[in-house]
């Protein structure tokens, strides 16, 4: 597998598109993602293809664990009450955190971040998703802070 170059960011927002659609519709993530691939089917690169489905097959594979992370960061909040995008989002960001052989979590964490301040009605919900992804990142790695999604890369 292929793990780097600037195609992975349209992978991810293909995978939270996915994530969505299949909560959303109430359907399996195989068949949210074929959907799109057939109506989006030369829109996207082998690579970003490649990637979109590592990331699915990771999620579909860890759903509960990735659920269950999220879970035991939410405070006063329960899961099912979380909106559809920010589910998606959290779902995403937290399997590429714990799962993903990707090196540089950074970029996770600004492409994440730049999906909710698309895809959300409000900041407070980018910072929402922020902390909790800062806090599994902090966790997972035992590092006092996660990367600061504000420099370049």
């Amino acid at each position: 597998m292929i793990l780097t170059g600037k195609y992975r960011r349209k992978a991810r927002e293909l995978a939270f598109k996915t994530l969505y659609t299949s909560d959303i519709a109430d359907k399996d993530l195989d068949t949210a993602f074929n959907e799109y691939l057939e109506r989006y089917k030369n829109s996207f690169s082998d690579k970003t293809l490649e990637y979109a489905k590592f990331l699915i097959d990771g999620l579909k594979d860890k759903k509960e664990d990735i659920d269950e992370k999220i879970k035991s960061h939410l405070t006063d909040w329960k899961f099912e009450r979380l909106g559809y995008p920010e589910r998606a989002l959290l779902r995403l960001g937290t399997f590429e955190i714990l799962y993903s052989p990707i090196k540089d979590k950074k970029r996770v964490f600004v492409d994440i971040l730049d999906f909710s301040n698309c895809y959300l009605s409000s900041k407070k919900g980018t910072k929402f998703i922020n902390g909790i992804l800062n806090a599994i990142y902090r966790e997972s790695r035992n590092y006092p802070s996660a990367p600061s999604s504000t420099s370049n890369s």
